[in-house]
């Protein structure tokens, strides 16, 4: 019997060809496109899963309220993590990391820089599960000046893995000058789906005056621990308020907390961070949870689109095999068989479509990687649960898009269908409609999101920021030329294609430091710091609203500090000029108040802007110049570009040069909504063009129905236009009811999403009629070709047609 069916199903794919194409490759690309999203979404899903205790490593984090300021970051003291480890015996074992930054590597007469340097605690490889090559994971960090490589590291530097015994020399602060290390272990490189990566690990005991600090507002660090096993965090969370009550004050804490103050920590678990922690401090930026959800819908919509495709077209063509239904019900076919064989011929070319999209997502998986920057891969044969789950989807997909076709088809009565009465409701508003209106109601929910996105994202690249971006070049790494460093900016000033130069500690969209401060009357609070020399205001083009900005002709600057208006305003300052804060510590320092700048947006539009202060190089906080700011001209940029790194050459021989441009790297802080944008337009299209297919389809199923009336309207005088106008009508009231319900969901879904940013566009009433407008258009043009090749048909063949 079941031969005898996939027989009947391979004539009935022959002798309709069209709909069995667009039907089969409809499928297909809507399984493709579903699964392309889907391995997406579980890559992003699977970060820091390989670590064998995942499940009970977490993350010490910071939520607080000190007056006006509030604080939500990844770091703690060194003393905090002490006393963590000495009061909970539920605390396995625990590591805390020290962010060294970008070190130049000195290894005999050649420099390299590493961007991922980090001090850890010697129990570093008994919290992350990362398999040394060589070494001992237990003793690699213990000694200090001890240092673990990443492979990755230890073959750009001696091309070899096998080099413990080695020694390589590192500057870590202007202060101590270049430092050796001995190498004690090679270790395999971080999985990419991991929230931070390392390229060197140094020993934290080389940093003695960091892990001895008892200050309990010296938040160097970022911390994690591991719960012994059946240890509850909601348990450990709420025995955290009382560990910070003790160790901040007793007492005193709870008056500070009365004043509206609060201080508390709380931890994230480790497989949660990369999704949902976008906190000051994070080693690297993390993906969304958000947009995961957002792509997880869209999978299912672009698959649900390919599967009302199916129902749609396979409903259509009933009529056509109507006669078949009821000779083998007069022969003896019941109800349940016929529905098998229909759902039969539903999964045979359900499978067909999978085979299809299996294939295509090969040919695209190379290119789809390189788009969302994830190392994705799909290994049929290494696990077997691809395969249950590739059958599993096909089956699912056979059967959901074949049941309500199977039901139709088997429910026509063969005493109606001999007699070639209509199998057809009569009803303007049947099924096949409502999936139709379905497909398109989401079509035009894509479309509104995709041009939303594209809107803010535009917004947030052209908003005035408040300084210039535009025309700055950033020479990093400058703490190379060490003591050459002004000689090299007067020698770039100097250029006659180089307006300004400038050094700072960090620039806007770098991390800025978060520090207490005090003054006279007011609460305790927190600035951001931005630690510069004299030109950086002039450099960057920042505007001065009251006072003046540091100048070489007040040696006195030193000690002088210039808000921000944010800063000023949580000060409730109406003039600061002369005013003072201080550095809120035992032996405190005074800064008086020389300038206030206008609030420029050095931080990503996601968040408010935070109060600032801003520091000269050179005084009280003894920080190196990470960035030298070039302003330079539009004309000879390339010539500008070579002056730069022959100047760099002269004052840093053997230094790699190294530069970006300030507004690309300002503009990488969005990297995850142009991502979102790209993919939300490809997913859009494409499930555009899988109802496009459908409409295809129903347009030709309507036009072969309607051949003998056409032909007799030719005859009768009516025009192409007019015929096509009749045909394409019923498809514009269906279009036009998708856009009533897809309206006010687009708004509620995109003004949500809008949500997340401090400084957002208006969602306007011309977006949801633009999306309306394309998915009308698109419509009218697929059924239109249609139409018009029936309407131009000879009236005499028509009228032949059976």
């Amino acid at each position: 019997m079941l031969k005898n069916y996939l027989k009947i199903a391979f004539r009935n794919l022959i002798k309709h060809k069209l709909f069995s194409c667009i039907n089969i490759f409809g499928l297909a690309i809507g399984i493709t496109g579903s699964i392309l999203i889907i391995l997406f979404v579980n890559y992003e899903k699977s970060y820091d899963r390989y670590n064998e205790k995942a499940d009970r490593t977490y993350r010490l984090a910071v939520s607080a309220l000190v007056g006006d300021t509030k604080i939500n970051q990844t770091f703690s003291s060194s003393i905090t993590f002490t006393k963590l480890l000495e009061d909970f015996p539920e605390i396995e074992t625990g590591v805390k990391f020290l962010k060294i930054g970008k070190s130049p590597v000195f290894i005999g007469n050649k420099i390299f820089y590493e961007p991922r340097v980090f001090a850890v605690d010697s129990v570093f490889y008994d919290v992350f599960s990362i398999p040394l090559l060589h070494g001992n994971p237990k003793t690699a960090l213990v000694e200090p000046r001890s240092v673990v490589l990443s492979k990755s590291s230890a073959l750009k530097y001696f091309g070899t893995t096998d080099v413990v015994g080695k020694v390589l020399a590192l500057n870590t602060s202007r202060e101590t000058g270049n430092v050796d290390f001995k190498i004690t272990g090679v270790s395999e490189n971080m999985p990419a789906d991991s929230h931070f990566h390392y390229n060197m690990l140094l020993s934290l005991t080389s940093f003695p005056e960091y892990i001895n600090d008892k200050g309990w507002s010296s938040n160097n660090f970022i911390s994690y621990i591991v719960l012994k096993e059946n240890t509850s965090k909601d348990n450990f969370e709420e025995k955290l308020k009382d560990f910070t009550r003790k160790y901040m004050g007793g007492e005193k804490f709870d008056e500070w907390v009365a004043k509206g103050n609060y201080w508390k920590y709380y931890l994230q678990p480790l497989t949660s961070i990369h999704l949902n922690s976008d906190l000051n401090g994070e080693f690297e930026p993390n993906g969304n949870i958000t947009y995961v959800r957002i792509f997880s819908i869209i999978s299912i919509i672009v698959l649900l689109i390919a599967c009302i495709n199916f129902m749609n077209l396979s409903t259509a063509k009933a009529s056509l095999r109507a006669k078949e239904v009821g000779l083998r019900k007069v022969v003896g076919a019941d109800k349940k068989k016929l529905i098998f064989q229909f759902l039969s011929e539903s999964t045979l070319l359900s499978f067909l479509a999978l085979a299809i999209a299996v294939a295509m997502i090969e040919f695209l998986l190379p290119y789809y990687k390189e788009f969302v920057g994830r190392p994705i891969t799909i290994n049929y044969f290494e696990n077997l649960s691809i395969i249950f789950l590739l059958v599993f989807s096909g089956l699912t997909v056979g059967i959901v898009s074949g049941s309500y076709p199977a039901f139709v088809l088997s429910s026509f009565k063969p005493v109606a269908v001999l007699k070639n009465e209509s199998t057809q409701k009569t009803s303007r508003f049947n099924f096949r409609n409502i999936l139709v209106v379905v497909q398109f109601a989401v079509s035009i929910i894509l479309i509104a999101g995709t041009i939303i996105v594209y809107r803010q994202i535009q917004y947030v690249q052209n908003k005035n920021l408040g300084f210039d971006k535009e025309q700055v070049l950033v020479v990093k790494n400058p703490g190379t030329i060490d003591k050459n460093i002004q000689p090299f900016k007067q020698a770039l000033s100097d250029y006659r294609n180089i307006v300004k130069v400038s050094g700072s500690a960090s620039l806007p969209g770098t991390p800025f430091s978060n520090i207490g401060f005090g003054a006279e009357g007011v609460q305790g609070f927190t600035l951001n710091l931005c630690i510069c020399d004299n030109d950086f205001q002039k450099t960057l083009n920042l505007e001065m609203v009251k006072g003046r900005f540091f100048s070489r002709e007040f040696p006195s600057d030193s000690n002088a500090v210039v808000l921000n208006q944010e800063a000023a305003k949580l000060l409730g300052w109406d003039d600061p000029i002369g005013k003072e804060i201080n550095n809120w510590r035992k032996h405190r320092t005074n800064f008086h108040v020389i300038g206030v700048v206008k609030d420029f947006h050095y931080e990503s539009l996601h968040q408010k802007i935070r109060p600032m202060a801003l520091f000269r190089i050179g005084g009280y906080y003894k920080r190196s110049e990470s960035y030298i700011s070039v302003q330079v001209k539009t004309g000879e940029l390339a010539e500008t570009i070579k002056f730069i790194e022959n100047k760099w050459k002269q004052f840093a021989p053997g230094a790699p040069f190294e530069y970006s441009f300030l507004n690309d790297d300002f503009n990488s802080l969005y990297n995850n909504e142009k991502q979102t944008e790209q993919l939300f337009l490809i997913f859009s299209s494409l499930a555009i063009f899988i109802a496009c297919l459908g409409l295809l389809g129903l347009a030709s199923y309507i036009a072969e129905r309607r051949t003998k009336e056409i032909g007799i309207r030719k005859i009768l005088g009516a025009s192409v236009a007019r015929i096509v106008f009749s045909m394409s009508g019923e498809f514009v009231k269906w279009v036009i009811l998708a856009n009533i319900i897809a309206w006010p969901v687009a708004w509620f879904f995109m003004n949500k999403w809008l949500q997340s940013f401090a400084y957002r566009i208006h969602i306007s009433w011309w977006v949801f009629a633009l999306a309306g407008g394309l998915a009308l258009i698109i419509a009218l043009l697929t059924v239109s070709w249609q139409a018009i090749r029936a309407a131009t048909a000879n009236p005499v063949e028509s009228l032949r047609y059976e």
